[in-house]
């Protein structure tokens, strides 16, 4: 594939996780308006009042099939949409609307996630735990003044730009060299919140429990709260830029290291078992009782040495997202994190998904991300009245037709294959982000899964096919049928 080709995908690709969502919609029956006065509408289901008759269940209640399979070809061919997937549903009897807020950010909630986490670790400043002495940027300086040693040897053209690179840093080490301190005094600090520079409260320091973890919690725009606690050993010390990644994404650039599931579960030194028993403790200490694992996948360790140069992979382990449970059927986990803004121009506070991660390896704790924690308000309506799974399936079939079409009005593709392999109910949170952009409501949703594959209107015919896990292509709000931007978050 050549470096165009490459590039036309990489857009294309970032746009068709979307579908198009941002084209204007024609106009349809199915098209309903949103916000609060839709919300005001939703009704009690009354067809499910007390009788003597065992209740109906879900599937038979909507009639719901065990599987929906359909194929639509559109676009003189171009374009395919198929539709195969197992349709999972809860074991609740019903759904109910919720009201859900954002928790604030306070010292109280930021002392039990440092109390649950580490209990007895000392607490040091970011700025002193990371401080360069004399000796360190020295060495650093005799690794840079190699380098350039090394780059004389290189052609005349990679040469000058590699000089020009290391000089720079030669002279911003040496110029750090002159005010560096002859050795390092951690400065030991008590996790308490303060107003940083850009007016939000947050914390950042460094937690010995022996092993160093990094720990910060913040507020942001989009976030209420965002805690990060990451372990900090000698092998992240050694290798800058490194980081956590899902194998479902990474497999394709570490395959010559692990080509198989097989290999990384047997390099990881620990069973699943084991691994969601650290991890459920970790939540549990943290105060979390409510949430469960709403998908996982293998987790790879991996950093790159120099430029061009093969990713490497240092360790491996598992990853866990957590989701809420709302009795016995659970928030949705989908890759899409919400809060998205309409436009660039929008001065709207934006409203991410509650998310938790938590990455385990046979060395125990390694990663703790806690966004947009959730604070669960009151039932609006108890046993909401859905619509049947037929009107969805209608709704489904018109409005993905239309979104897969639009497509290719880009005159870069040739062919579009969209797969749909997953269908699930569950809740999601939606809001109205003008109106309040810290509280919302937990509403019924039907959220279709699945990837898609496209071919470049170029000479070679680039094929290009996207296998990314939880990828929500379309969320149908299941009370009243109104399509729910995943981006967004309503």
């Amino acid at each position: 594939m050549n470096k165009k080709s490459t590039c036309i995908l990489t857009v294309l690709l970032s746009g068709a996780v979307l579908l198009g969502g941002c084209q204007e919609t024609p106009d349809s029956v199915i098209v309903k308006p949103k916000g609060r006065e839709a919300i005001e509408q939703y009704e009690e289901d009354e067809s499910r009042e007390e009788s003597g008759e065992e209740q109906q269940g879900l599937r038979e209640k909507l009639g719901v099939p065990e599987r929906f399979q359909d194929e639509i070809v559109l676009e003189d061919g171009k374009v395919t949409l198929t539709t195969d997937a197992v349709i999972e549903l809860p074991k609740a009897p019903g759904f109910s609307t919720i009201e859900v807020s954002a928790v604030p950010l306070t010292q109280d909630f930021m002392d039990r996630i440092t109390q649950g986490l580490f209990p007895e670790g000392k607490i040091y400043s970011s700025d002193s735990y990371f401080v360069m002495t004399k000796d360190d940027c020295q060495k650093e300086i005799n690794k840079i003044k190699a380098e350039m040693a090394q780059a004389s040897t290189e052609s005349e053209d990679e040469e000058e730009i590699s000089k020009e690179n290391l000089q720079n840093m030669l002279e911003e080490l040496e110029a750090a060299y002159a005010e560096a301190p002859e050795t390092a005094e951690k400065k030991e600090v008590s996790p308490l919140l303060a107003v940083d520079e850009s007016g939000f409260e947050s914390f950042s320091g460094v937690v010995e429990t022996p092993e160093p973890y990094l720990y910060r919690i913040f507020e942001g725009s989009g976030d209420s709260i965002r805690v990060r606690v990451s372990h900090y050993g000698e092998n992240e010390a050694a290798q800058p830029g490194a980081g956590w990644g899902e194998y479902q994404f990474a497999k394709d650039d570490i395959i010559s290291q692990i080509g198989s599931e097989d290999e990384i579960k047997s390099s990881a030194g620990i069973s699943y078992e084991e691994a969601k028993k650290i991890a459920d403790d970790k939540i549990s200490a943290i105060g979390v009782s409510d949430m469960d694992i709403g998908s996982w996948d293998y987790a790879v360790y991996m950093y790159r040495g120099n430029e061009g140069e093969e990713v490497q992979v240092s360790n491996t382990g598992y990853m866990f997202y957590y989701t809420r449970q709302i009795g016995s059927t659970p928030i949705i986990y989908t890759l899409s994190e919400g809060g998205g803004l309409e436009d660039m121009d929008s001065t709207i506070e934006p409203w991410t998904y509650e998310t938790l991660k938590i990455v385990v390896s046979k060395n125990g704790l390694e990663e703790l991300s806690y966004v947009s924690p959730y604070e669960i308000g009151k039932t609006q309506v108890e046993n909401v009245k859905l619509l049947d799974f037929e009107e969805i399936k209608q709704i489904y079939t018109e409005m993905m037709q239309y979104k897969v079409s639009s497509q290719m009005d880009n005159e870069y593709l040739k062919e579009y294959k969209v797969t749909v392999d997953r269908i699930t109910l569950g809740y999601t949170r939606i809001y109205s982000p003008a109106q309040d952009s810290r509280s919302g409501l937990l509403v019924p949703v039907w959220d279709f899964f699945g990837n898609s594959e496209m071919t470049l209107n170029d000479q070679e015919g680039t094929r290009d096919a996207s296998s990314i896990p939880n990828n929500s292509l379309f969320t149908i709000n299941a009370i009243d049928g109104t399509i729910i931007d995943r981006g967004l978050g309503y």
